[in-house]
């Protein structure tokens, strides 16, 4: 008998008898996130485990390792070091050096490409800038933002890299109670009753969730206090006509 099958046929074996006995299996570990982190430049609070890293988003900096690193091993890249001129080099497909060309390689794979907000550049010239010189490169990021990038400030980075990530609560091995009749489980909360409005209790909102709104017909959004909304969620949402409470 192959081995593979053998494994399986003993594992549902023992499932089964669990389930009989009653007992309750601890949750399975959460497999953590990997990011990578694209600087320029050497930061010790930049690339720390500390700064972004959590038990469940491993991160690694490519600065550190020479930018000799796989895009494919990670889930999300953070990008720093976002000057005029890269985000003019990574919008017209210019990559000329290992980090802009890591940087593209994410984006044009459909990786999670997280901006940091306070790095890139042209922002901070919002006020000060005349406004045909400051739109003429802005544009580049708008192009990289309508191509799935999301612009997340310093302070939001870390919980938009464990955005969406279910942890399962510890339960330990016992007993199972006697049997009881099973309660339909409560309906998703709706606001002011309108079926047309979709709760959201995650707070860093992306495009992918706007989207997902719309086609289950939605056409308002109940955010929660405080919410992180991406610049390509925003338009989107205004795109596609979802009211964002």
């Amino acid at each position: 008998m192959d081995m593979d099958l053998l494994i399986e046929l003993a594992v549902r074996a023992v499932k089964a008898y669990l389930e009989k006995e009653g007992v309750v299996a601890a949750p399975a570990p959460v497999e953590p996130r990997k990011a990578l982190v694209l600087t320029e430049e050497h930061c010790g609070e930049t690339c720390s485990i500390e700064n972004y890293g959590s038990e469940l988003c491993k991160v690694d900096c490519a600065l550190a390792q020479n930018y000799e690193v796989n895009v494919d091993d990670y889930d999300v890249v953070v990008v720093r070091s976002m000057t005029n001129s890269n985000l003019f080099k990574i919008a017209n497909g210019c990559t000329d050096n290992k980090f802009l060309a890591l940087a593209a390689e994410a984006i044009l794979k459909g990786k999670r490409v997280i901006m940091v907000k306070e790095c890139v550049e042209i922002l901070k010239y919002a006020e000060t800038a005349p406004k045909a010189l400051y739109n003429n490169i802005y544009k580049n990021l708008q192009i990289l933002l309508d191509s799935g990038v999301e612009l997340v400030e310093e302070e939001n980075v870390k919980t938009a890299l464990t955005d969406g990530i279910e942890v399962p609560a510890e339960v330990p091995a016992t007993p199972a109670p006697a049997a009881v009749k099973e309660e339909a489980p409560a309906p998703a909360p709706k606001a002011e009753n309108d079926d047309s409005v979709l709760v959201l209790t995650k707070r860093v909102i992306t495009e992918r969730d706007i989207k997902a709104a719309a086609a289950q017909h939605y056409t308002k959004i109940q955010l929660p206090e405080k919410p992180v909304i991406t610049y390509l969620a925003k338009d989107t949402a205004f795109e596609l006509g979802i009211e964002l409470l």
